[in-house]
């Protein structure tokens, strides 16, 4: 029998894997994993983080202990922000900016200097080599006896664990209902542009999008209800348009990826037992950001709990 049952090879159900540290299995849906957080921008902007803000600061150092272990690209980057609408940042001049950001011809920016970037793919190519991830594994039904899940049902057969964590990202909302389990999960789509690199330092947004460069330049920044696959590009021609204003990029070569976010009603993370013996894991709409929190907290409540 298997001790840790996952559903979801995202960055949750996979950081919970490695939390637990022990004989797990992983299922996923899909034909390759992480497929929806591999659609994300991968940083924590810890001023955006709202009541979560220390979360997200913790959240950074775990991070970086990951990428320290598996050597994967990340960096502690500064995050220039410019719009009418302040969060409370360092007012910076000029003169200022342009040292921290050469490229960029602009009189004002509010200054952070908290943020953090991981470079996801590397990231989820590293994790899923250490588990047992099943591709191609739906979850259909669950054997429930006396309010603890005795087996999931998937396309596969049969699965057994003693314990069993949901984190499906944005399939949670239908597998729920499938399950007969009751909370409202709202899908939240956005894009991931990828483009060449232009050398920008630190994390910039301008009003609601984000730029960020790793590997590549990375653009992101909608998030609307919304459970369509199918790219919308009048998002991702605002994004383009929005960063190019401050920043020139190159729009000959992108490659747009569509992501969901699964946000609940109250737009707090879900740490909740469904079942004696299993957890839902979702909720927050930065979920890269608190990923090893929530994963930290699943692992808790197994050892304390069963």
């Amino acid at each position: 029998m298997t001790k840790l049952v996952i559903v979801g090879s995202g960055i949750t159900g996979l950081l919970t894997a490695l939390t637990y540290n022990g004989e797990s299995i992983i299922l996923e849906k899909e034909k390759e994993i992480a497929r929806n957080s591999k659609a994300s921008l991968w940083s924590i902007f810890p001023p955006l983080c709202g009541n979560h803000k220390s979360d997200c600061e913790e959240a950074i150092k775990l991070y970086e202990d990951i990428c320290s272990k598996y050597g994967i690209y990340c960096k502690k980057v500064n995050i220039l922000r410019i719009s009418n609408n302040k969060l409370g940042g360092k007012i910076i001049d000029r003169k200022e900016i342009r040292s921290l950001e050469p490229q960029l011809q602009i009189d004002e920016a509010e200054f952070f200097d908290n943020g953090f970037f991981v470079e996801g793919d590397e990231l989820f190519s590293s994790l899923s080599s250490e588990f047992n991830i099943e591709l191609n594994s739906e979850v259909i039904d669950i054997k429930v006896v006396n309010n603890e899940v005795k087996a999931l049902i998937t396309n596969k057969g049969e699965i057994k664990g003693d314990f069993y964590v949901l984190a499906t990202g944005y399939l949670t909302s239908k597998l729920i209902t499938r399950l007969g389990i009751n909370l409202e999960i709202i899908p939240y789509k956005g894009h991931l542009l990828i483009t060449r690199k232009v050398g920008l330092n630190n994390i910039l947004i301008v009003n609601d999008r984000i730029a960020v460069e790793g590997r590549s330049l990375y653009l992101n920044g909608d998030s609307k209800p919304n459970s369509s696959t199918n790219i919308d590009y009048d998002e991702v021609s605002k994004t383009i348009s929005e960063i190019s204003k401050i920043l020139k990029i190159d729009t000959t070569n992108i490659e747009i990826r569509v992501g969901f976010r699964s946000v609940s009603k109250d737009g707090e993370p879900i740490v909740k037992r469904v079942y004696s013996n299993m957890i839902l894991v979702t909720g927050y709409r930065f979920g890269f950001a608190l990923a090893p929190i929530l994963a930290k907290k699943v692992v808790e409540m197994i050892k304390s709990g069963y």
